[in-house]
């Protein structure tokens, strides 16, 4: 029996690590076709079109915010107009190789590599956003009920709220370091900086507002809040935090009915198995997804030559954020060798799949699934434990958001040359832990947040055009770095529940 058990496990290792090295390939490869072909892709996926909508868009934005500051700020107003002619000349020679496009025609392999990169990818992504729900709501309920005694349910709540404020917390004074060090806004151009509709949106809100919205919704939005007015319009927008609260609660209220709650309990363990099935099923397609979505993403920003330009544009800014996720990255590592006795190098290799598809999918939401199963089977994290930590972290634990929404606050008031007090400072530290609280796990939800930290201390929101340009890469990393954070949450938690 001791024999065939070793050779199962011998057995399971050996597929992790080839499912892994096929990720790896496939990230890889699809780096690759990015950068040799993207450009042509890119090309044939109608980028040039995309390109002069949003010059046209970004001179149309500059002219109306200089309209509005003419009286208050007449010298502002004037540097902004200053950037129409410039935006004028890229957007005549992107209009010019438009026409060159619709003159010579698009190669037919270019067109069909954007086409597959981009079915693989989505159907990758929306398979596992697929499995967020039903996750979410039988892996919490597992990890509930298994705990018995309601009480236990409340400590465990409070260690892992208290260890997440705490991670976050230092990721955020990582970042205000580095970022005061490095000094990245001196000098930087926001010559094209485009604010998106939905930043824009939460311009005239102030920062208490956006935070009550996390908790009471949105006025005329019932699936919004936390505790929202109808739950399955809440899951069927991807309300996490909702949909962990009452499943909580629910859970709950079922380890107090005894044996008439056992037909709860074991419906919801049959479940969460049947998930986690899928969950393997669909990482058998991982490798061809990574590969479709890395490729697709490269390619729809212009390919290799137009992503180093973006790297060139603001490299001190991308070191800034890179270095102080990899400090942090580091400080979650000793974090879990001090607090759970355990190995990091093992564990982190662990988990290595659900980062890798972190990188790719820039969700901390979508990578959920694959988090789980890489927790509980490879690195031994109880069901309990990881049921309850991980839906929780991917909901409320943005450390690499936080980290960044720090250092973007601050490059920005190094950009306008706008000195900030230790008020001020102090001040950006709280909102940024406070905001990435209350981010969501999906792509670029990071700049939707980032609004309350800006208002707070009275930076232009307008600044965030400056980083859009390379937020989707960095996004990713950050991404990673959140999902580093659930991971070894879980397993600093699991030593502490009994």
């Amino acid at each position: 029996m001791a024999d065939a058990q070793a050779n199962q496990r011998s057995a399971a290792s050996r597929a992790e690590l080839g499912g892994l090295i096929a990720i790896v390939v496939a990230m890889v490869l699809g780096v690759l076709v990015g950068l040799l072909y993207g450009r042509q892709m890119w090309l044939a996926g109608g980028g040039p079109a995309r390109q002069i909508e949003m010059f046209q868009a970004t001179m149309a934005q500059k002219a109306q915010r200089a309209d509005a500051l003419d009286r208050s700020d007449p010298a502002e107003a004037r540097r902004l107009r200053g950037h129409i002619p410039l935006i004028d000349i890229r957007l005549a020679e992107m209009e010019q190789l438009q026409r060159q496009v619709d003159q010579q025609g698009v190669s037919s392999v270019a067109f069909a590599m954007w086409e597959v990169t981009k079915f693989c990818g989505d159907l990758f992504l929306q398979s596992l956003k697929l499995l967020v729900i039903p996750l979410i709501i039988t892996s919490m309920m597992c990890g509930i009920t298994s705990l018995g005694d309601i009480r236990r349910i409340g400590r465990m709540g409070v260690l892992t709220v208290v260890y997440y404020v705490s991670t976050t917390a230092v990721a955020v004074l990582i970042g205000m370091v580095l970022v005061q060090v490095i000094q990245p806004g001196k000098g930087a151009d926001d010559t094209f900086a485009y604010v998106t509709e939905s930043v824009q949106s939460q311009e005239d809100r102030t920062a208490i507002e956006t935070l009550l919205d996390v908790f009471r919704g949105r006025p005329g939005e019932p699936d919004s809040g936390m505790i929202p007015s109808n739950l399955f319009a809440a899951a069927s927008e991807t309300n996490v935090l909702a949909l962990i609260v009452f499943t909580m609660v629910f859970g709950g209220a079922v380890t107090t009915l005894g044996e008439r709650g056992r037909v709860i309990v074991d419906f919801f363990d049959a479940a969460n198995e049947a998930i986690m099935k899928i969950v393997h099923l669909v990482m058998w397609f991982a490798p061809i997804g990574i590969f479709g979505l890395v490729a697709f993403n490269i390619a729809e920003r212009g390919g290799g030559a137009a992503f180093a330009a973006e790297i060139a544009k603001l490299g001190k800014y991308v070191a800034t954020v890179s270095i102080g996720l990899t400090l942090h990255a580091i400080v979650l590592c000793f974090a879990l060798w001090v607090l759970a006795r355990r190995n990091p190098l093992r564990y982190v290799l662990g988990v290595a799949r659900a980062l890798v598809t972190a990188l790719t999918t820039a969700s901390s939401s979508a990578t959920l699934p694959v988090t789980i199963e890489c927790v509980e089977e490879n690195n031994g994290v109880s069901k309990k434990a990881a049921g309850f930590v991980l839906p929780l972290g991917a909901t409320i634990n943005m450390d690499g958001t936080a980290l960044y929404e720090a250092v973007a606050a601050i490059f920005i008031a190094q950009s306008i040359n706008m000195p900030l007090s230790f008020g001020a400072l102090l001040v950006i530290f709280l909102t940024a832990t406070l905001a990435a609280i209350g981010a969501a796990g999906i792509p670029q939800a990071g700049l939707v947040t980032m609004v309350i930290v800006l208002t707070a201390v009275g930076l232009p929101v307008s600044g965030i055009g400056l980083i859009l340009a390379i937020d989707w890469f960095l996004d990713r990393l950050r991404t990673t770095v959140n999902v580093l954070g659930d991971s070894i949450g879980a397993g600093v938690i699991d030593r502490y529940v009994e």
